[in-house]
């Protein structure tokens, strides 16, 4: 049994026209990547919602939501996802305006199958390579020394149920505010907080009172003793010296 070849990625096609949403879904489906159609904006949404997507690949004007309201609306629901935009026109203001507002490209139909191809790779390329380098939220240490995982919110929570995001701050020490997939800040608890105020504080301390102690010795009278000794040392005796220390530490 021949192994199925990997997605090349997942593509969600939105179009009002059927035979366009046909033709597009069909290249792109010979050329390896997996497709998804939706005939408007409000059902893109609803995919988008619902599954994962590597890129949104929409024409511009459609009677419901055209490509800069559904750009807007992405971006409201903290969908990040690169958004291809498909034109009748090379010159439409809207087209400049979706690429200004963050839109992917804007390429002009009927798009032949090379550039549709081509733009698709190189869309869902970054979009997992920028994925890959966010990574992880990192592990947090907190003030019992446990190293726990960070629980994540997006801004969009953070507005909409600030009670429930103050509630696992509370609870967990640390909740991390996210934009668009990616962390922009952290909320810490008052113990938290205290905590990393505290060990700073106390680490300062501690450095302080190490060197007060080695600068008191520096003044002793041995060191003094020694130091004279250095610079009245010749060249022959300082060698000398030089490799008797080697030589005891080993």
């Amino acid at each position: 049994m021949t192994a199925l070849a990997p997605s090349r990625g997942r593509i969600l096609l939105v179009d009002d026209e059927p035979a366009d949403r046909h033709s597009y879904a069909r290249r792109l489906g010979d050329a390896g990547f997996e497709v998804i159609t939706a005939p408007g904006g409000a059902e893109a949404l609803q995919l988008l919602a619902g599954g994962s997507f590597d890129i949104v690949l929409s024409a511009i004007s459609r009677p419901a939501m055209d490509g800069l309201a559904l750009l807007r609306r992405m971006r409201e629901h903290d969908f990040d996802v690169p958004l291809i935009l498909m034109a009748d026109n090379p010159a439409t203001r809207m087209a400049t305006r979706a690429v200004q507002q963050g839109a992917f490209q804007c390429l002009v139909k009927p798009v032949d199958s090379a550039a549709l191809n081509r733009t698709a790779d190189r869309a869902v390329r970054l979009h997992r390579r920028a994925h890959r380098r966010r990574g992880v939220l990192a592990a947090f240490r907190n003030r019992r020394g446990e190293q726990v995982e960070i629980p994540s919110f997006t801004a969009t929570d953070a507005k909409n149920e600030f009670g429930r995001v103050l509630e696992t701050a509370i609870q967990k020490g640390v909740v991390a505010i996210t934009r668009h997939d990616a962390p922009k800040a952290v909320l810490l608890s008052l113990d938290e907080f205290n905590a990393l105020v505290g060990a700073a504080s106390s680490k300062l301390d501690t450095l302080s009172g190490e060197f007060d102690a080695l600068l008191a010795r520096m003044q002793g009278p041995k060191a003094r003793a020694g130091m004279k000794a250095a610079f009245a040392a010749s060249p022959a005796q300082l060698g000398k010296a030089a490799v008797a220390a080697a030589r005891k530490r080993g």
